[in-house]
């Protein structure tokens, strides 16, 4: 019991140390959280300088006139931070004079930064704030420019930091680069991993599908062309129970789900021609209180529409959204596109980017970084129920499903899906991944519960001969990496 004590409070250091590394005030992303113009002008603006480390949609601006008063910037008090070194903050401006700095009135010295300033060009400013360690900082007070002056002198402002690293950063930010992994589901495991649920139903999908989805369509193999370890999704043909197929269909529902962030898939699809529907989708996860479609839908991927038919089925694809009140008000929106090539010769990487201004969906854009979305709706926030707005701003849950006919396809009868007259097809999943920026808009849950302990004092025992500690998330599950190990949140090291 007592090494059990011992771990736990090592534990609660180790999850302190990660966790205070550094607090984001604010990327500006969502909106004003609180700054203020002090003595001259500024404001929220979008950004009109994307370049360098910067590429993201929002900053603020801060402006000094000749006529304003020397301490003209802006300023924000929406907590008291404690325990930080430095104060880092992305700027962009006309002048190579040094902004300033306040964050105290009980210890009003202005701070200058502690790194050469650039006119012109993105760069992260940093401001060593030592002196408040203890006592915390009382407010953010930005100075545009403390010198005379006699044209205006303005900056940009924007991923204001607390940190106890000095060394100016140089990530980019905005775009696809300002996106951290928060969940990875890589199907390593002999067993399909406790985050997803294995639908068992002959409802049709409310597609008048044929398909009965049961545990025998969803096991966990290997790709017959890589060899990775996979999620895999079979449709056979064969009599069962009061369908004349079966295949298999897993979602996330109340397990895994988030709001906001780049949600990806790496999939190989079946030869869809013709009669197959796989799809890669999400749901909102409040469904079972709201029903379909006031939930919402977001279609990040589907295949095996019958306009693809007659030689471009493997390249004909869509994305899509459905909302609505209820299935009497239905509304939906959908972009099919025949690809430049076949998305069905093996894996593909497809991605939807989910923010509060909109979605949109990519095929291969790691491979192709400059690609366009094949698919993308705005979904401004409102209070309209006829508006997409209205249903795109909670958390959803992640489907993957194959399935066979229905209304997709326009196939209602099981000897019309030639697909399967070969035999059984089946879709790999090699890995779903979540990312996130880390905004407060965004939201992330997974629930599944940790691993039960095994061998505490063995445990305890490598993690004292170690030194460092971090916090990762595999499959659902946080874990501890630490020195080489990885071990449960209860202390169970993972072989």
């Amino acid at each position: 019991m007592r090494m059990k004590k011992l771990f736990t409070v090592w534990l609660v250091l180790c999850l302190a140390i990660v966790t205070k590394a550094q607090v984001k005030v604010d990327d500006f992303e969502s909106g004003n959280k609180g700054w203020g113009n002090v003595a001259c002008g500024g404001d929220l603006i979008a950004n009109e300088y994307k370049s360098g480390i910067n590429l993201s949609d929002y900053v603020y601006c801060a402006l000094r006139v000749p006529a304003c008063e020397n301490w003209s910037g802006c300023m924000i008090s929406d907590q008291v931070y404690k325990g930080y070194r430095y104060l880092h903050a992305y700027m962009y401006r006309n002048n190579t004079n040094k902004p300033n700095l306040k964050v105290s009135d009980t210890n009003p010295q202005d701070l200058e930064p502690i790194n050469d300033i650039v006119a012109y060009q993105w760069q992260d400013v940093v401001w060593d704030i030592n002196d408040y360690i203890s006592t915390g900082t009382e407010f953010i007070f930005f100075m545009v420019d403390r010198t005379d002056i006699t044209v205006d002198a303005w900056m940009l402002i924007d991923e204001v930091l607390f940190s106890n690293d000095p060394t100016p950063r140089t990530k980019v930010v905005g775009g696809d680069d300002d996106y951290e992994l928060v969940w990875n589901a890589d199907f390593v495991s002999a067993t399909l991993p406790a985050n997803w649920n294995i639908e068992v139903n002959d409802e049709g999908g409310g597609n008048n599908e044929l398909q009965y989805y049961c545990a025998k369509g969803v096991s966990m193999g290997k790709d017959p062309q890589e060899g990775k370890h996979c999620l895999i999704l079979t449709a056979t043909k064969e009599d069962y129970l009061t369908r004349k197929c079966t295949s298999g269909r897993v979602n996330t529902l109340e397990h895994t789900y988030l709001k906001y962030g780049k949600i990806e898939a790496r999939i190989w699809f079946p030869n869809t021609a013709n009669g197959l529907w796989p799809a890669f989708w999400m749901m909102g996860n409040d469904i079972n209180d709201v029903g379909w479609p006031a939930c919402g839908e977001t279609d990040i991927v589907e295949l095996g529409n019958a306009g693809g038919f007659g030689g471009n089925q493997d390249r004909y694809f869509n994305g899509a959204s459905h909302w609505g009140p209820d299935w009497q008000n239905h509304y939906q929106d959908a972009n099919v596109i025949t690809n430049s090539y076949s998305v069905e010769d093996g894996f593909h990487i497809f991605t939807c980017i989910w923010t509060p201004q909109k979605v949109a969906m990519y095929v291969d854009k790691e491979a192709y970084p400059n690609v366009g979305p094949y698919y993308e709706k705005a979904i401004p926030a409102s209070s309209d129920q006829s508006a997409p707005g209205y249903y795109f701003h909670k958390p959803n849950f992640i489907i993957l499903n194959l399935a066979v006919g229905g209304d997709f396809p326009q196939i209602w009868d099981i000897n019309g899906i030639t697909a399967l007259a070969g035999g059984p097809r089946s879709m790999y999943i090699d890995w779903v991944r979540i990312y996130q920026r880390g905004d407060a808009s965004e939201s992330f849950v997974s629930n599944v519960a940790s691993e039960a302990i095994e061998d505490v004092t063995s445990a305890v025992d490598v993690i004292n001969q170690e030194s460092e500690c971090k916090k990762i998330l595999h499959e659902g599950q946080v874990l501890i990496l630490r020195g080489g190990h990885v071990y449960t949140l209860t202390g169970q090291i993972i072989k």
